[in-house]
């Protein structure tokens, strides 16, 4: 098996064996957005993500790549969205089925999703890209199957985020320090991104930083502090994440890419 199938199949194991720790950070986050960094970072997520995708769905399809648990699948289906879903996790994908019956729900490989050309107005993808040894061949595959005039709404993981999770993640990967997760991951820039998307047939394209700072060092070493902290920090971070340079040095990268028409 080539590195990069290797690769893909050990996030997906890991995914499946996260799935219920994912279907709980999802009632977290209902409960208590600050309780939690990743729950913290799915609610400056949403900001993005309300901005980018209607209210109302009114029929239109979309595809949510990756859609693990089905949080979001069971979300944009109550807004009006002829929604779909594909995940490399059968795992998570019993969870989402769960969560969201009748749904089109399929096991698929994200480089080669098993739709038509153009079957989708809209497509999300929120942390997949981190994955993937070669991102641009699976938004190639989401520029496939967007119709023309579509939009995509797509998070990465910047190689410059001030949590220094690019260098934590190598010293994980090499499976010799314990209470890491032993899955390399791949990072990425705002202008990598940008020319990826556009090579993809995508001519608006526009990267955001979601949210800053080294939050998950304070949830790791003086755990205590966090909620009132994130409390004070959100303000701040809401005005400066997505100013110029320090978009770069964000935590999490969103895409709000439109294919041409």
């Amino acid at each position: 098996m080539e590195p990069h199938e290797k690769q893909k199949v050990a996030a997906v194991r890991t995914h499946s064996d996260q799935a219920g720790q994912f279907e709980g950070r999802y009632e977290d986050e209902i409960k208590d957005p600050y309780s939690n960094c990743f729950v913290y970072s799915r609610k400056r997520l949403h900001v993005w993500l309300d901005r980018a995708i209607p209210a109302t769905g009114a029929g239109q399809r979309l595809l949510d790549v990756g859609c693990g648990t089905g949080h979001h699948v069971r979300d944009l289906t109550a807004r009006g969205f002829r929604v779909s879903g594909v995940d490399g996790s059968e795992e998570m994908l019993k969870v989402a089925r769960r969560v969201n019956p009748g749904v089109d729900l399929r096991k698929a490989d994200v480089e080669a999703m098993p739709y038509d050309a153009a079957s989708f107005e809209w497509l999300l993808s929120i942390e997949v890209l981190r994955y993937l040894p070669d991102f641009r061949r699976t938004v190639m595959e989401m520029g496939r199957v967007l119709a023309p005039g579509g939009t995509a709404v797509v998070t990465a993981c910047p190689r410059y985020s001030l949590n220094l999770y690019t260098l934590v993640n190598r010293l994980g990967a090499s499976g010799k320090i314990s209470g890491l997760t032993p899955l390399r991951q791949y990072f990425t820039t705002a202008g990598e991104l940008t020319t990826a998307f556009r090579a993809a047939g995508f001519e608006h394209v526009e990267v955001h930083g979601v949210y800053l700072g080294p939050l998950n060092w304070i949830e790791r070493l003086a755990r205590p502090l966090l909620k009132p902290l994130l409390h004070l920090w959100e303000p701040v971070d809401s005005r400066i994440t997505d100013l110029g340079p320090v978009r770069e040095l964000s935590n999490m990268f969103v895409v709000i890419a439109r294919k041409k028409a």
